[in-house]
């Protein structure tokens, strides 16, 4: 251990100090129970974690750079970077939606990650020294972590022991910092010595791996044709009937391609060094049979995009399908002699859609947002943003489709950008429950308390009981049609007094769907009773009353 250490050191300076400083930090937010500034040990988190991953790349780059200034200028140029990114997060409004920010990132992260595996070979002949490196690289990875958790389990054990056996206590505190020590700070350490450096960094000669071999032979490879087949029997089938495909075809061809891919990463070794006929037509065929089904998958898409319009995901799915004909068409090219680029390549244009000031969440921000305007235009000539009462009136006097597809597209800026997204547009405090595409059959409200939460005692009531009670429309204890009369009454289980459920009050309550809403009384047929509403879900039909149902909780106080 002590000589791994000092080689690592020595190899990975930065990084070693990195791993020290979130293993510290990790055993600080044990000790203080992470209580504090939240927003800011995320953002340290996000720094060192990040700073990690940074660091080690760096180090294996720099290692194929002669130039010490060079190595340096970079080194200083990305960790100031990162510096300024994690004081960017830090400084961002607790209130701004971070779906825009969190998909950059992630793009960049994956990026990063990446480079590990593939930016010492830029220069490299062919992918066998990558190949190799990745395969070692993350076989070393998940034997540090398995000795990690090992580790980390023998002494946790070891120390419930002292408890058992000599009735020692020790804190939950002391499990923490031995799994962060084991499954960090060693696991960590671990990996960095056996890492492959020097000729075994560089080894350029096919390493095939027979149980691999095997794995992508008789498991992979019948399982990716037997995706093929039902592909083609499908499309095949909406061909005949002159139909369009279903968006779950975007999902099965999606599952296809990844195991495309992973069957020419599988094959690669063993292809550069026997040249096998079998392995050769398995690459070159795979390709040439996905590209119909490509085909089927765009078109599912555009079936998607017409109908509902853009989405993130739809974007972000419809650059993928673009990217597989890329693929396809590469591996066509160059005979499958070259496969880092397709990795490569798909880090490089997450990145270009995710990370640029025109990426696809604004697009479909500013897209949906001139939708939704332009809808409620037409539907009123009140002035922007409307208010609760005005949008309602609005959705009413919509044909239902219509005022389903504004409202779920209000929903969903809300749900992805947050209400920053719809200030000049509505009001906050607006009902978004989901409309059905049909003419509405059935209807929900509900509504919960914050936790914990204070309630007042009324006045002359001395003894309290927590109620939790479920009831539907099958148990016959309902008025067939009791939203008539605009109340829904309850049996209070275990006494017989009746709890009556005001549609007008629930539907105020569920104004707060995005808040707690405040304990709330109703009335008790005995005037001896008052109860204290803390949470409900209402669902019900009116053309359907057997679907009834009703689940609440609160307090009866009875005097």
């Amino acid at each position: 251990m002590g000589g791994t250490f000092q080689t690592t050191l020595k190899r990975f300076p930065v990084t070693v100090v990195f791993v020290l400083a979130l293993t510290l930090y990790l055993f600080h937010l044990i000790s203080i129970e992470a209580k504090g500034d939240e927003k800011l040990f995320w953002v340290t988190g996000y720094y060192l974690s990040t700073g990690t991953l940074l660091s080690l790349t760096l180090h294996l780059w720099c290692e194929e750079v002669k130039r010490n200034s060079r190595k340096w200028m970079i080194q200083i140029t990305m960790h100031a970077l990162l510096i300024a990114d994690t004081w960017f997060l830090y400084s961002l409004s607790p209130e701004r939606s971070l779906t825009e920010i969190g998909i950059a990132h992630a793009a960049a992260l994956f990026a990063l990650g990446l480079s590990v595996f593939f930016l010492s070979f830029t220069q490299a002949k062919n992918d066998i020294p990558s190949w190799n490196f990745a395969t070692s690289s993350i076989g070393a990875l998940a034997t540090s972590l398995v000795i990690g958790s090992i580790m980390s389990g023998g002494i946790s054990l070891l120390i419930l022991s002292l408890h058992t056996l000599f009735g020692i206590d020790v804190s939950y505190k002391c499990y923490l910092y031995i799994l962060t020590l084991c499954n960090v700070c060693l696991a960590l350490f671990l990996f960095l010595g056996l890492l492959p450096q020097g000729k075994e960094k560089h080894n350029d000669r096919p390493l095939p791996n027979a149980f691999l071999n095997s794995i992508i032979h008789y498991l992979f490879l019948p399982l990716e044709i037997g995706y093929m087949i039902v592909l083609y029997i499908y499309a095949g089938s909406i061909l005949a009937n002159w139909e369009l495909p279903i968006g779950w075809v975007s999902w099965l061809v999606t599952i296809m391609m990844g195991g495309c891919i992973i069957i020419e990463f599988g094959l690669y070794p063993a292809r550069m060094e026997k040249e096998k006929r079998a392995d050769r037509l398995i690459a070159r065929w795979l390709p040439i049979l996905a590209l119909p089904l490509l085909i089927l998958m765009t078109v599912s898409i555009g079936r998607r995009l017409q109908d509902y319009g853009i989405t993130i995901n739809r974007l972000y799915l419809l650059t993928f399908n673009l990217w597989c004909y890329l693929v396809c068409i590469g591996l066509l090219t160059n005979r499958a002699r070259r496969i880092s680029w397709i990795p490569i390549s798909f880090a490089c244009i997450f990145l270009l859609v995710s990370i640029l000031p025109v990426n696809y969440a604004s697009i479909t921000r500013n897209k949906i947002h001139k939708d939704i305007e332009t809808s409620l235009k037409q539907a009123t000539t009140h002035p922007l943003p409307l208010s609760k009462d005005i949008y309602e009136t609005c959705l009413k006097e919509m044909p239902h489709a219509q005022a389903a597809n504004l409202n779920d597209r209000i929903r969903y800026m809300r749900d992805w950008f947050g209400w920053e997204s719809l200030q000049d547009l509505v009001a906050s405090n607006v009902s978004l429950y989901t409309l059905p595409e049909t003419e509405p059959e059935s209807h929900s409200y509900r509504g919960q308390t914050s936790s914990p939460v204070s309630v007042n005692i009324p006045q002359g009531y001395n003894k309290l009981t927590a109620i939790e009670q479920q009831i539907s429309g099958t148990d016959n204890a309902l008025p067939e049609t009791w939203w008539k009369n605009g109340t829904l009454p309850v049996l209070i289980e275990g006494t017989n007094d009746t709890l009556y459920f005001d549609l007008s009050i629930l539907k105020e309550l569920n104004q707060y769907e995005t808040e707690p809403m405040p304990p709330t009384v109703l009335r008790c047929s005995s005037p001896e009773k008052s109860f204290i509403l803390t949470r409900f879900s209402l669902n019900y039909s009116e053309q359907e009353p057997e679907d009834t149902y009703l689940s609440f909780n609160g307090y009866l106080f009875t005097k």
